[in-house]
C-alpha cells in the first residue's frame, strides 16, 4: 500500500512539473510576442490616428475597430494598422503600413444581421471611438495600438464598451471603457 501511495505521489509530481514547464514555455512565448509588438510599435512612424485619417479617405462610415499588427506580410517593415469601418450595409477593411502610411490592402464585404445590429448599437453609444482614443492618449505618454467596440454583455454594469490596448513606456496595457459613460472600469498589463 505504501509503495502504491509513493508511485501516486511521483506520478502527480511529474504531472505537475510537466504542466508547470508547459505553462512557463507558453508564458515565455507570449512575453516574447509582446516584446516584439512593443518594439515594432515604438519604431512605427505612423500613429493610429494618422492611419485612421488615411483609411477614412477610402472607406465609408464609422470606425468599428483598429488593430496594430506587427507581423503582416503586406507591409514593407511588417507592421500595419488593420482598420474596420462600417456604413450599416457594408464593412470596409483597410490595412495601412505603419512605417510609410501607404494603404497596402483593402476589402469590402456586406454585413450580416449580427454586424448590422452591432453597428446600430455602436452608433447609439454616447462615446465615440475617436473620443476614447483622444482621452487615452492624453493620459501621460500613451499611444493607442488597438481599439474595438464590444457589445457582448460580459459585464452587467457595462453592456457596451471599448477594449483598448495602449503602449505606455515598455508595456502594453489593456483598458476597458464604458461606451456610454466614458469611464474606465478595468485595466491590466498584457504579457
Amino acid at each position: 500500500m505504501n509503495n502504491m501511495f509513493k508511485r501516486f505521489q511521483l506520478t502527480t509530481l511529474a504531472g505537475c512539473l510537466g504542466l508547470a514547464l508547459t505553462v512557463g514555455a507558453v508564458s515565455t512565448a507570449a512575453t516574447a510576442d509582446t516584446a516584439d509588438e512593443i518594439r515594432a510599435a515604438q519604431m512605427a512612424k505612423v500613429s493610429l490616428k494618422q492611419a485612421i485619417d488615411i483609411a477614412s479617405k477610402q472607406a465609408s462610415g464609422t470606425l468599428i475597430s483598429a488593430e496594430f499588427d506587427d507581423a503582416d506580410d503586406d507591409a514593407q517593415g511588417g507592421a500595419v494598422y488593420e482598420l474596420e469601418f462600417s456604413d450599416g450595409t457594408s464593412e470596409y477593411e483597410i490595412k495601412v503600413d505603419a512605417m510609410t502610411g501607404q494603404i497596402v490592402d483593402s476589402d469590402t464585404d456586406s454585413l450580416d444581421s449580427g454586424d448590422k445590429d452591432d453597428y446600430d448599437i455602436q452608433r447609439r453609444a454616447k462615446i465615440g471611438v475617436m473620443a476614447v482614443i483622444d482621452a487615452v492618449e492624453k493620459q501621460g505618454d500613451s499611444r493607442v495600438l488597438e481599439i474595438e467596440f464590444k457589445n457582448d454583455r460580459d459585464y452587467d454594469d457595462h453592456p457596451t464598451y471599448y477594449e483598448v490596448d495602449m503602449l505606455r513606456d515598455n508595456q502594453v496595457i489593456e483598458v476597458k471603457i464604458n461606451a456610454d459613460t466614458g469611464r474606465e472600469f478595468e485595466r491590466k498589463v498584457k504579457n
